[in-house]
């Protein structure tokens, strides 16, 4: 079977591989062209860049698809919808996988937000010294938002020139940027936040893949508070 799998994350280019494995002509598509690589590198075939609905539409009806594999982020909400509804519209199936979630006990330094607006007001009121762990996209709204006004907030991303000169775009100071690939260690994580002298750390649920675990473990060693934004609901 001809599968086009959205996999830009490690356990997604395990599922492309392991659907490979099992015989199926599997393409990965990627959001950068270093998440390609990856998987390039990984001996998977990979296209990558941002996608519309009629990008993607193209690409399924130019290459025969069989079926399409959704293994994207578990907040890359707007990829997920429209691959859905263009699958719809195709008469294609449509599969979508999730990586597991982690199950906390509740804690009282752990704050969950529902959404970015929560998680600002949650982690302004928690400490003066911010950092972010969760990406480039929402930093606009960081930003903005008038309770920033008094605070240092730093962020980790991946090192890339994009993503870089976003966040420079916005006004952020090199000794504000982390610019490192991870997965981190607890240990790093530590290191990292008691050198910026960090006092609440904001971070995604991205499942232990996604290195929340280790986060949780570090804030919770170092007794800092941390705000996790829920994950999206999708339908």
């Amino acid at each position: 079977m001809r599968l086009l799998v959205l996999a830009g994350t490690e356990d997604g280019r395990e599922l492309a591989d392991a659907l490979m494995q099992r015989g199926h002509d599997v393409l990965v598509s990627t959001l950068t062209a270093y998440g390609a690589d990856l998987a390039q590198e990984q001996g998977l075939p990979a296209r990558s860049g941002a996608m519309d609905a009629e990008i993607l539409t193209d690409l399924l009806q130019a290459n025969s698809f069989s079926a399409l594999v959704d293994a994207t982020h578990p907040y890359a909400v707007r990829v997920k919808e429209m691959a859905k509804t263009v699958c719809a519209e195709l008469a294609l199936p449509y599969l979508r996988w999730e990586r597991s979630a982690l199950e906390l006990a509740a804690h009282p330094l752990i704050h969950w937000a529902e959404g970015l607006p929560a998680a600002v007001q949650m982690a302004t009121k928690l400490g003066q010294r911010i950092l972010l762990t969760t990406g480039s996209n929402g930093l606009p709204e960081w930003v903005a938002h008038p309770s920033m006004n008094d605070k240092m907030l730093y962020i980790r991303v991946l090192p890339t020139s994009e993503v870089l000169a976003r966040c420079e775009s916005l006004g952020f100071k090199p000794n504000q940027i982390i610019a490192a690939q991870g997965p981190f260690s607890q240990a790093w994580d530590e290191a990292m936040f008691k050198q910026l002298k960090i006092e609440v750390v904001v971070a995604k649920e991205s499942g232990k893949v996604g290195g929340t675990l280790e986060k949780v473990q570090a804030c919770l060693s170092l007794n800092l508070p941390l705000v996790i934004l829920k994950r999206p609901v999708v339908e």
